[in-house]
């Protein structure tokens, strides 16, 4: 029996080899991926901007005097009386904040993503480009091998 000539390992999750592409416990022959690459998958930032939009609206409605008086009564607090206006600003202010936060605290995630006869798949996802980068290089490679090793007719 000939064993598979490895090609790229991490040491850890994946493996490639002149005919196959182990990710954990998966395994996919070479023969059965039709198209692979580098995939971006964005972050879904809409609920920080709603956030953010809520916060502003809050904002807005305590400084323009929008909200009536006696919406919320005062409330001490560490001493210090706010009124029920100053309370709505701290928590549009406070909701703004989170919202900025949110929204840059998310960052784009690489995967490599591969076809087969049973649809897209994304096998490896990761925050560095890098090591995702390395992943499809040394694919294309193992495709490269495995097309100049082909027996010609």
């Amino acid at each position: 029996m000939i064993q598979d000539k490895i090609l790229y390992t991490d040491g850890h999750d994946v493996t490639i080899t002149d005919s196959k592409f182990m990710v954990r416990n998966m395994t996919y022959h070479l023969i059965g991926i039709t198209k692979h690459g580098l995939h971006i998958l964005k972050p879904h930032r809409l609920p920080g901007y709603i956030l953010f939009i809520a916060g502003v609206v809050l904002l807005m409605c305590s400084i323009l005097n929008l909200i009536p008086k006696d919406f919320m009564s005062s409330m001490e607090v560490a001493g210090f009386v706010l009124s029920g206006k100053a309370i709505v600003v701290v928590i549009g202010a406070g909701i703004i904040l989170m919202s900025v936060l949110i929204v840059g605290l998310l960052r784009e995630r690489y995967a490599v993503r591969i076809a087969t006869a049973e649809g897209e798949k994304d096998v490896v996802v990761s925050r560095r480009k890098e090591y995702v980068t390395q992943i499809v290089n040394a694919l294309n490679r193992a495709f490269h091998f495995v097309r100049s090793n082909r027996p010609r007719k």
